[in-house]
This record gives structure tokens, C-alpha cells and sequence, in this order.
């Protein structure tokens, strides 16, 4: 279970903080994007075990919200939805010592 209170509080993404977590297989991130006046709030989950950075763009799925309390709120629920429509995919999920490492040459 995906628990709101144990996510960073908005001021966390005031100051560019950028928070990433993980639930039973499924790795998610919720960070601050977009220029000043215009930011926003973006979420997104994939498949673990790998960081963000190792996972192809089209392997993420994304939402952007709203920068405040709220579009945190939001945010924290569209993950959790993310995980309980998609549990299967994410139970599949290998666990990170069961993957051969990225060699990048």
C-alpha cells in the first residue's frame, strides 16, 4: 500500500526535491517540472528494479498535476491507482539481484 504520509510533503518539491520510491515491483517517481510561474507537478511509474534513467521513455508512464498540496494528493493516489490496476504486471517485476547488470561500453 501506497501510503501518502510517508511521501515528501509539498515544500520538499517546492525547493526541487525529487522523490522516487518503490511498491512490490512497481518503481515510481513524483518530481517538480516545467519553468517558474508555470511549474508542475509530474508523476510516473515503470517496472523495477531498474532507476528511471535505465528504463526506456516509452516504459514510463506518466501524469502531470497541478503544483500544489493538492496535485501532490493527487499524484500520490494516481501511483497508488497505477499499482492496483496493473498489479500483475508489476508482481512480475524480476527482484534486482535476479538481473544480469547494465555494461554500458
Amino acid at each position: 500500500m501506497i501510503d501518502e504520509h510517508e511521501i515528501m510533503p509539498f515544500n520538499f518539491f517546492k525547493y526541487g526535491g525529487i522523490y522516487s520510491g518503490g511498491h512490490e515491483g512497481m518503481r515510481y517517481m513524483i518530481r517538480r517540472a516545467g519553468e517558474k510561474p508555470d511549474f508542475i507537478l509530474k508523476a510516473m511509474v515503470w517496472r523495477g528494479p531498474y532507476a528511471s534513467t535505465a528504463v526506456k521513455e516509452e516504459d514510463i508512464t506518466q501524469q502531470e498535476f497541478e503544483y500544489s498540496e493538492d496535485g501532490r494528493s493527487l499524484a500520490i493516489e494516481w501511483i497508488a491507482n497505477q499499482y492496483d490496476s496493473r498489479v500483475d504486471e508489476w508482481q512480475q517485476a524480476p527482484e534486482i539481484l535476479d538481473i544480469e547488470p547494465i555494461v554500458h561500453e
